[in-house]
């Protein structure tokens, strides 16, 4: 049986609540996804309940994702190059 990660997975990358090695909410973000929807996805309400009463004391703010998610900005892939066989020239060993 498999263990569940309490890492955040690659979908939760603009989130606020995404901590980096934790979710501010929740305890498996990965099940949370399975649905294809996170319902604490930048959530207002989650994102205001975490700053008055989960938040540590001198914690830095939480700034929103500027770049886009890395497979958005991940470079196309180049086609495979062939390379043709080489044949051994007659008379050379």
């Amino acid at each position: 049986m498999a263990v569940l990660g309490i890492k955040p997975v690659r979908q939760c990358a603009g989130c606020a609540l995404n901590l980096g090695k934790t979710c501010a909410i929740f305890h498996h973000p990965s099940l949370k996804w399975k649905e294809r929807r996170c319902e604490g996805y930048n959530n207002p309400m989650y994102i205001q309940h975490y700053e008055k009463t989960l938040k540590p004391q001198g914690a830095p703010a939480q700034q929103p994702a500027s770049k886009p998610a890395r497979a958005a900005r991940a470079k196309p892939a180049r086609p495979a190059v062939r390379r043709r066989k080489t044949r051994p020239v007659k008379g050379r060993r």
